[in-house]
């Protein structure tokens, strides 16, 4: 080929890549929507479905909400799948680009924005509740709205282990481009407390601000997606996803999980394991929750400060980031992007620019 030809068709193939990441964001776009307003419908469907304040919601209620949402998960992550390769195959050349990565985020997104929403309804309605309420004791009659929040509650918390399940399925099978132990030990750590929350029916209150936690998820969803829709590490909305991703971080993981996990802490008297042998009442439900030894309060308070260190280490990273100015500019710009992108050209002050390796990029992703 001569120079000149060869030009012309590096042009030209340049061209059709941009094209077809256009059409990524907006099969992203689309496909974001889409997801969300699905999960959206089924999750108010069934919730409704089992807003009865006087039933304890049991394990098999947990197994048939699994049951129904690991595989719609699952189709919406089979459906993105194969509509990405469809629209930019040709160019799913390495891991941040392939059609399992692309996938996997768009499900990620749909379900974040669900259980947040959620999350922030149950925080609202628990927020001047009593501490014992908050904690899930049964010493008392409750009133009945206190009980239809702890069953909403619980679908909730049903609802995100549904999606853990639903992620630890996808980053085994799809391990070359998902895998990750982080990712399995964050998804078992997590179910070993959903577990203790929803099995012993207690902690409405910090089961709420856990499930809050996934309203960073989305902006950091846009984040890790930049190079399957071809945005440049510069771009607004990559720069505006990661501050608004820092904000969620600060409110919801930085402030919010400590002071539920400071709640825990002062109350612990007050909570349901200190009931044991008590007989306390439960004549307003249809059935009593199970009794709460003193090792699943313990459990979840250990699970909790160990949330907090892990939050406040990651949170010192992403601080850095946002305010690290490029040392080669000496003109304290702040840093651009929050994440590595190995597929852009280097820069003059590249390699002055702080950033997540890829293996802090995964784990950020995992927390």
């Amino acid at each position: 080929l001569s120079a000149r030809n060869y030009r012309r068709l590096s042009s030209s193939g340049h061209m059709w890549e941009q094209a077809a990441r256009r059409r990524a964001r907006r099969l992203g776009t689309v496909l974001f929507a889409t997801f969300t307003l699905i999960t959206s419908v089924a999750f108010s469907a069934h919730a409704d479905s089992s807003s009865d304040p006087a039933h304890v919601r049991n394990m098999s209620d947990w197994l048939n909400t699994i049951g129904v949402f690991t595989p719609l998960f699952g189709a919406m992550h089979v459906v993105s799948m194969y509509a990405y390769r469809w629209q930019a195959g040709a160019y799913a050349d390495s891991k941040k680009t392939s059609a399992h990565w692309f996938a996997s985020h768009c499900v990620s997104m749909g379900h974040a924005i669900v259980v947040t929403a959620a999350g922030l309804s149950n925080i609202a309605f628990l927020w001047h509740a009593p501490a014992a309420v908050k904690l899930g004791s049964r010493s008392q009659p409750v009133p009945v709205e206190w009980l239809s929040r702890y069953a909403f509650v619980a679908v909730t918390g049903e609802l995100f282990t549904a999606w853990l399940t639903y992620d630890a399925v996808a980053v085994v099978c799809a391990w070359s481009v998902l895998g990750s132990w982080e990712t399995l030990a964050h998804h078992g750590a997590f179910l070993a407390a959903s577990y203790v929350m929803r099995g012993y029916y207690m902690a409405p209150w910090q089961a709420a601000v856990c499930m809050c936690m996934e309203a960073s998820t989305p902006f950091l969803n846009v984040c890790q997606l930049k190079e399957a829709f071809g945005l440049a590490k510069d771009t607004l909305i990559v720069k505006g996803s990661f501050i608004c991703f820092a904000l969620c971080f600060a409110v919801f993981r930085v402030l919010l999980l400590p002071s539920a996990t400071l709640q825990l802490l002062l109350n612990f008297a007050e909570g349901p394991w200190s009931e044991v042998g008590r007989a306390p009442d439960t004549s307003f439900l249809e059935s009593a929750p199970p009794e709460v030894p003193l090792w699943a309060g313990l459990v979840l308070a250990a699970l909790l400060l160990a949330a907090c260190g892990l939050m406040f280490m990651w949170f010192r990273r992403i601080v850095v980031i946002l305010i690290a100015p490029s040392s080669a500019a000496g003109e304290g710009d702040r840093q651009s992007l929050p994440m590595t992108d190995d597929s852009d050209p280097p820069s003059p002050s590249a390699h002055a620019m702080r950033s997540f390796s890829d293996d802090e990029e995964l784990a950020l992703v995992t927390v």
